[in-house]
């Protein structure tokens, strides 16, 4: 029986498109509070893990509990309690901000309030900026405040802060850890190492269908680097291999 003890709970999880499987035999299990990263090179499987744990793709195999419900047979239930934000998503490009967050809470029972929303993402002073006109990094914090509008005790990032500043990267880092210290649980794919390593309390690297490794990203530099190259970015690359895959990379 799998334990619903933890928010997010996968065990033996498998998925396959046509012949070519994805993810094989997956189990990892995310603590309340915990800042839980992803990482993995390109294709090898994040967002489709991600889409599993919300119920957008079906697992071959395998169990999930979110907050003890089945994303698959609970979905309408359970995301009332799951914020997301995948790499890709469809705003109203001629809505103005404020307009878009309204849209979003108006979907919720419990709803955190717009102002504090506006005020934690630094978007006030562009609330009536349509989508359309919005840099890349205003764009996505409007996605990060979309996750944030049903007041969802657990967070669900697919690259969050991916092609933005340092600046902005550094305030959404900002923002999650007030979630975690306002009780959620987040968890995030990321390729920034760095972004791991500050951030996330424990990672998981995904390589070749598997979780070759999951701790926190202390240990895992202890336990798989040397003296010369001691950051999270070397364990990954001692991990995942150094060197480009033809017509993947």
């Amino acid at each position: 029986m799998i334990s619903t003890a933890s928010p997010i709970v996968i065990k033996n999880l498998s998925k396959s498109y046509g012949d070519k499987l994805i993810l094989d035999n997956i189990s990892l299990e995310i603590k309340q509070g915990q800042i839980f990263g992803i990482l993995g090179r390109n294709g090898a499987g994040k967002t489709t893990l991600l889409e599993c744990l919300v119920g957008l793709r079906e697992p071959n195999s395998g169990e999930i509990r979110i907050l003890g419900q089945d994303p698959k047979n609970e979905r309408s239930t359970l995301l009332q309690k799951i914020g997301f934000q995948p790499q890709e998503a469809a705003l109203f490009q001629h809505q103005t901000v404020l307009k878009t967050i309204a849209l979003f809470s108006s979907f919720y029972p419990k709803e955190k309030p717009i102002d504090e929303i506006l005020d934690m993402l630094d978007l006030k002073e562009m609330k009536d900026k349509r989508v359309k006109s919005l840099s890349v990094g205003q764009r996505q914090r409007l996605l990060v405040a979309v996750a944030l509008v049903g007041d969802p005790q657990i967070l669900i990032f697919d690259e969050p802060t991916a092609g933005l500043d340092p600046q902005v990267r550094l305030m959404i880092w900002d923002v999650f850890r007030q979630l975690i210290q306002q009780g959620k649980t987040i968890l995030l794919s990321t390729h920034y190492m760095e972004e791991a390593q500050q951030l996330c309390d424990y990672v998981a690297i995904l390589h070749d269908r598997n979780i070759v490794a999951c701790d926190t990203p202390d240990h895992l530099i202890q336990e798989y680097t040397d003296f010369g190259n001691r950051t999270l970015e070397g364990v990954f690359i001692k991990l995942t291999g150094n060197t480009l895959r033809r017509g993947v990379d």
